[in-house]
């Protein structure tokens, strides 16, 4: 069964593989065999380029002490800085639907996703767009999103 990733209030269907920007991945998707529910994994960097949040399959593996975990449960993970900014969120909507929320940092780059929209370094807005993945990764650049 096919999931969509809710990112930044872009729909992409059909199960991606993975969200890239600039070639790196930001985050990686699978679907459970035995409850197709998505999982994702990842790691997220902080503006000093060091680790600060660690997900294996739905799980929280690490967190940085400057950090809030509000959520560790597989259907939702949620750390918050100590201002409450969202560093990294994943819900599990349905077993349809993952929602994917989050500041990432691409060496100086700081790519922003909120659950209403994308902002990119250029400080450009990415929001409704409609992206079927057909199973593939998906890249985020300056024109919007697209499969790989």
């Amino acid at each position: 069964m096919a999931f969509t990733l809710l990112i930044g209030n872009n729909f992409i269907s059909n199960s991606p593989k993975s969200i890239r920007y600039n070639d790196k991945i930001l985050f990686s998707l699978e679907q459970d065999q035995d409850t197709n529910i998505p999982n994702i994994s990842t790691n997220v960097y902080n503006q000093s380029n060091n680790q600060s949040v660690k997900v294996e399959k739905n799980v929280l593996k690490e967190c940085g002490q400057e950090l809030i975990v509000k959520k560790s449960e597989a259907q939702h993970i949620l750390i918050v800085d100590k201002a409450g900014e969202i560093i990294f969120e994943s819900r599990i909507l349905d077993t349809k639907t993952i929602l994917v929320s989050g500041i990432f940092y691409i060496n100086d780059a700081k790519l922003t996703i909120t659950q209403n929209y994308i902002i990119l370094p250029s400080e450009k807005w990415i929001m409704h767009d409609r992206v079927n993945s057909n199973s593939r990764d998906v890249a985020i650049t300056n024109e919007g999103i697209t499969p790989l």
